[in-house]
């Protein structure tokens, strides 16, 4: 298999068990006792539309900046992945969104001690949100957390689609028997034991490739035409593939074969196109998905905003997250640049700049390839890739569009938890970015622990940003990536927006008007499923329709969130939502919140109207804050209980023995002037 150094992008079909990255998939993880925490929390749910289900409160996180690694699954990835799993939600979640007030950097020296002597280069610090994204890889006994491709979701070399790419001990010995024995000339016990393995490992494309040029050599023309063909359609095809292959000299001639390679793309880029990402994909190291999970699993994981250390103030953060958030759909003909000075830690990454910027320029925007350190007043800047110890970017005289990304490829920009040489990250934060990343201790000038030049190629394509910087970065372990994971500025012309109306609750159903902004023969060429979460659970998934009807047999009597999601059919699988709310049952059993705050902003007064109850209680962000007599007039709850901002507080009411959901109100808690004062 002969493969191009230079080719823009053709986006495969999307892999059947991938699923877009969108707020119903996402888990916001609040430290409990930061108020700090609760507020970014408070702030980045409502902006996303995102389900108390899906945030998860933790009580004992560590005060300071820097843990080690057996707190980090102790206190915090473990009893946030075992509350994921008892809400049902395991097999939902792919991203895994850090509020504010946890540690940043993880030591890792009790982990290294139970392995032999590594390489110096692998440094024991990581990142949380690296290590979070490689949790199926935090054994206790070894560290293979740290290997230079521990993220098989990363894009890969094409050159690895030559390899065997199994993991398991039967499939990895099929594959190396059939080429064994094309080796020997017996194509057809080759394409036997491939057959299987095509069939089951439904994206693993090489292998049709493989057996196409089996097929050839053994004979059987017509069989590797339609394999080609099938190859074609969905969109995993390239000429120069076939071009450079000797297997396929017997068809050159064919008149179809000739009309099959007219219709593909010339050349296949150096790395494998993206794909959506998906929690419930299972790997390879080829970048392709196994259909038996003996591959890893994954979790992007971003923080949402650093109010500690070197961190922005918790307005900042705030600020930078509406930012990101406004920036959905706003994607234009923009600038994008990459620094290749003489420093190392800008030729680092040079290798791939041309491809990134190839593929930028067929996308309709601007790139400078540039030896100097910093852009120089260039006022539609998306994304920028440097490498410099130190910059100002306050100094400069450029502007970032709203959803930018700025990568600085240094030793210590993302080292927040104590001073350093070097100017942190946030600076390009503050500068106007919705996201930037940085190391949390010394990792050497190693392009696998940093993002690519293809990451704003990705970006630029339609993906979340969480999805561009880990398509990008192949071992993450120490990479702290801070900002908003679903940003996407780019894609909207591939979904379909509407909006819920005419909901009707009835005794064992619900009806409602799904009202879309294209027409229907629109709606059906662009969407190519509707997924409808019920309290942020994934219920049910159908075809596009203008009229839904559920039944409601056997669900909890009480208001519930209904938030319809349109998944495009585009290979990235953008989506649109909205959501509603539906009452099951009847309103007299239903509480009703009513909330003050009170003159010094520093507690709430509520009150809950409901009659025949037992209890009554009310939760915030899914953790119940009070539970109490019906009989009590007011209840008071300390700000500090809840966070600032957009609070959002649900009723209950235990009515024989079962607990009723009221309907959410908001209530706005401003900021207070010393929490507004800048860093």
């Amino acid at each position: 298999m002969i493969l191009g150094i230079l080719g823009a992008f053709v986006f495969p079909s999307a892999y059947p068990s991938a699923r877009a990255t969108d707020p119903m998939r996402t888990a916001i993880i609040v430290n409990a006792d930061s108020t700090d925490s609760l507020t970014i929390a408070n702030h980045y749910a409502a902006m996303r539309g995102i389900p108390d289900r899906c945030i998860v409160m933790l009580d004992k996180v560590p005060k300071e900046m820097i843990c080690d690694i057996e707190t980090l699954r102790s206190d915090v990835l473990n009893p946030a992945l075992n509350e994921l799993n008892q809400r049902g939600l395991a097999n939902q979640v792919d991203v895994i969104a850090y509020s504010a007030d946890f540690p940043t950097a993880i030591k890792l020296d009790t982990d290294f001690a139970k392995v032999p002597p590594r390489h110096h280069l692998f440094t024991p610090v990581g990142s949380i949100n690296g290590l979070t994204t490689l949790y199926q890889l935090l054994g206790d006994n070894n560290i293979t957390y740290v290997l230079p491709r521990a993220n098989f979701y990363a894009r890969a070399d094409v050159e690895t689609l030559r390899q065997n790419p199994f993991l398991g001990d039967v499939d990895r010995k099929a594959f190396d028997d059939a080429v064994a024995a094309a080796n020997d000339l017996r194509f057809d016990e080759a394409i036997r034991l491939l057959e299987p393995l095509a069939k089951k490992h439904r994206g693993q494309w090489p292998l049709r490739f493989r057996i196409a040029g089996y097929q050839v050599r053994g004979g059987k023309i017509d069989d590797a035409l339609e394999t080609i063909s099938m190859l074609l359609r969905d969109r995993f095809a390239y000429r120069l593939m076939f071009d450079a292959e000797p297997d396929f000299d017997a068809v050159r001639k064919r008149d179809l074969f000739v009309k099959l390679l007219a219709a593909m793309p010339a050349i296949m880029p150096n790395r494998i196109p993206p794909v959506p990402f998906s929690g419930r994909v299972s790997y390879s190291p080829n970048g392709l998905p196994l259909d038996d999970a003996t591959g890893p699993r994954y979790l992007l994981s971003m923080v949402l905003a650093v109010t500690k250390g070197q961190g922005t103030t918790l307005k900042q953060g705030i600020e930078i997250l509406r930012r990101a958030v406004d920036a959905d759909g706003t994607g234009q003909p923009a600038t994008f640049f990459f620094s290749n000075s003489e420093d190392v830690r800008a030729t680092t990454r040079f290798p791939l700049m041309p491809l990134a910027a190839v593929t930028l320029k067929q996308l309709g925007h601007k790139v400078i390839i540039s030896k100097d350190r910093l852009p120089t007043d260039e006022q539609k800047l998306m994304g920028v890739m440097l490498g410099s110890a130190n910059y100002d970017w306050s100094a400069t005289t450029n502007t970032m569009l709203p959803g930018a990304i700025v990568d600085n490829l240094t030793s210590l920009s993302g080292m927040l938890h104590e001073p350093n040489s070097q100017t942190p990250m946030t600076e390009s934060l503050l500068g106007g970015a919705a996201a930037t990343s940085g190391t949390v201790t010394e990792p050497y000038a190693l392009q696998f622990k940093f993002p690519t030049a293809l990451m704003y190629a990705y970006y630029a394509g339609g993906t979340t940003l969480a999805e561009a910087f880990y398509l990008s970065v192949e071992s993450p372990y120490q990479l702290l990536i801070v900002g908003d994971p679903l940003c996407r500025p780019y894609g909207s012309q591939h979904i379909s927006d509407f909006t819920l109306e005419d909901v009707k609750s009835l005794k064992d159903t619900f009806t409602m008007r799904v009202k879309f902004s294209d027409p229907m023969p629109t709606v059906i060429a662009k969407v190519s499923r509707l997924d409808m979460y019920f309290g942020g659970r994934l219920a049910l998934s159908s075809k596009p329709v203008a009229d839904v009807r559920v039944n409601t047999a056997g669900l909890p009597r009480g208001w519930h969130e209904v938030t319809l999601v349109a998944v495009s059919n585009h290979p990235l699988q953008m989506s649109s939502l909205a959501s509603t709310y539906v009452l099951i049952g009847v309103p007299e059993d239903c509480p009703t919140l009513r909330a003050t705050l009170n003159a010094s902003n520093d507690s709430v007064t509520a009150s809950i109207d409901i009659k025949n109850a037992t209890q009554i209680a009310i939760e915030h962000q899914g953790r119940r804050i009070v539970e109490t007599d019906p009989i009590a007039s007011d209840i008071n709850i300390p700000v500090q209980k809840v966070g600032y901002g957009p609070v959002r507080l649900t009723p209950l009411a235990k009515i024989d023995d079962v607990w009723i959901s009221g309907k959410p109100i908001i209530i706005d808690i401003p900021l207070p002037p010393k929490v507004i004062k800048s860093r």
